[in-house]
C-alpha cells in the first residue's frame, strides 16, 4: 500500500483500477506545500512591515484613512443619487410610452 506516481496518478493501493485523477494531488503535494510555505513567509514579512509602518506613521495613516473614508462616502452618495435619478428618468420614459398614442 505505498503511494507512488504512475502516469500522473497516485495510488494508495496495489490495484491500479482503484486509482483516479483525484489521486494526482498526492503527486504534487510537495510542490503545493512549498508554495504554501512561500506565501506564509511573505505574509509574515508583510505583518512585520505593517507593524513598523504603524509604529512610525500610525497617526498620519489614521489621518489619511479618515480623508479617504470621507471621500469614499461622498462618492457612494453621488452614485446612489445618480441611480435614483436614473430610475426616475426610466420611469418617466416608460410612462410616456405607455400613455402615448399616435394614431
Amino acid at each position: 500500500m505505498s503511494q507512488e506516481c504512475n502516469d500522473n496518478t497516485c495510488c494508495t493501493t496495489n490495484d491500479e483500477t482503484q486509482c483516479d485523477s483525484a489521486g494526482e494531488e498526492c503527486c504534487t503535494m510537495h510542490e503545493t506545500l512549498l508554495e504554501l510555505a512561500d506565501e506564509a513567509w511573505y505574509e509574515a514579512v508583510k505583518d512585520r512591515i505593517r507593524k513598523e509602518i504603524d509604529a512610525s506613521c500610525g497617526e498620519k495613516l489614521d489621518e489619511l484613512a479618515k480623508i479617504v473614508t470621507e471621500a469614499n462616502q461622498c462618492r457612494w452618495q453621488h452614485k446612489i443619487g445618480g441611480k435614483v435619478k436614473e430610475n426616475a428618468y426610466k420611469t418617466r420614459i416608460r410612462e410616456f410610452f405607455e400613455s402615448a398614442s399616435c394614431g
